[in-house]
């Protein structure tokens, strides 16, 4: 090769290499904004690193790491400390690749913190004894929707199990209709995510919960005072007693149809349209309730007693958990 021809490959070859690191500072002040979705992010990393590694660009500026690391938030800065402490500073392909773990570790946490709607659901302790909270945005709209459908269809008369004999009968005191989910439809990818959800915030294993139920009740229906937890003994073959249950509202605009506690609380609630002595939590679609039919000593907790008021007007709508203290079968 002469000397003129080397002589241009070598200004050709840092022209490039200079092009490449001009085109680095200039994504990195779109990077730093700290406005782009993390597909964004891995866009415009990707498109850097192509071009540095097609040139054998070292990334020799560890501030420009930095700085590229800190635009796109602090949860990304600890790749930094890993890389100042290597004996050779990485190329920036190396570099998209940490970050390219990075962002598959934050994509499950975000996939993750959108099934247990982090920062949405809104814990509201309303009694102690018995224990008894209220999940305000527990589900989404979108998730309360979908449930009713899945039931819609088949909904049947619902009954009660006989405090004898464990047997499913017909009785007045619940007058509403409803449905468990089947396997298949417990498969449903939005039911998965509701499961684990309960799971999560009621800390009971997901095998350890009955099929879920949904519930309608329409106008003058209820559910008379009971307890969820068994007092026969054939129910406790089936994984053990209830110890806890999650009441999920699915509907708005109901008049009555509060879920009341006689025992919790020392002042007055509503109930239907009369005042009573305990506590009452009004439906309001995507709301939850999480209340423990056991208690701290392990026994069943008869202060747990609660009903589903009448409904006055409107269409009421919820789902229920039950929690077992074993694995259900």
């Amino acid at each position: 090769m002469s000397t003129s021809n080397s002589n241009l490959y070598s200004c050709t070859c840092r022209s490039t290499r200079s092009h490449a690191r001009l085109q680095l500072k200039a994504n990195l002040s779109t990077v730093q904004k700290g406005n782009s979705s993390i597909s964004e992010y891995v866009s415009k990393i990707k498109e850097i690193a192509d071009a540095l590694a097609s040139v054998h660009e070292p990334v020799s500026d560890l501030e420009l790491v930095s700085a590229t690391l800190g635009g796109l938030g602090d949860d990304w800065i600890n790749i930094y400390p890993a890389i100042r402490h290597r004996s050779t500073v990485p190329t920036f392909s190396e570099l998209h690749a940490l970050l390219l773990q990075r962002i598959s570790r934050c994509w499950e946490n975000e996939n993750e913190a959108k099934i247990l709607r982090v920062q949405i659901v809104k814990p509201e302790i309303i009694s102690w004894a018995p224990r008894i909270i209220v999940l305000h945005d527990f589900l989404s709209s979108e998730e309360c929707d979908h449930l009713i459908e899945i039931a819609r269809p088949r909904l049947q008369p619902m009954k009660v199990q006989d405090a004898e004999t464990g047997k499913v009968i017909k009785s007045d005191n619940r007058t509403s209709f409803g449905k468990f989910l089947s396997k298949q439809e417990s498969k449903n990818p939005i039911v998965q995510a509701i499961e684990k959800r309960i799971s999560v915030f009621s800390q009971v294993p997901v095998e350890n919960g009955e099929p879920m139920q949904v519930l309608r009740y329409e106008k003058n229906q209820f559910f008379k005072l009971h307890h969820d937890y068994f007092s026969d003994t054939s129910n406790l073959k089936q994984g053990g007693q209830r110890i806890a249950t999650m009441l999920m509202y699915l509907s708005d605009n109901v008049e009555g149809g509060e879920t009341y506690f006689p025992m919790a609380g020392a002042g007055k609630c509503s109930c239907a349209g009369k005042m009573k002595r305990g506590l009452s939590v009004k439906p309001i679609k995507g709301d939850a309730i999480l209340f423990w039919t056991m208690g701290l000593d392990g026994k069943e907790d008869p202060r747990s007693i609660h009903a589903g008021c009448e409904v006055l007007s409107g269409e009421k709508w919820s789902a229920t958990k039950w929690m077992r203290r074993n694995k259900h079968n």
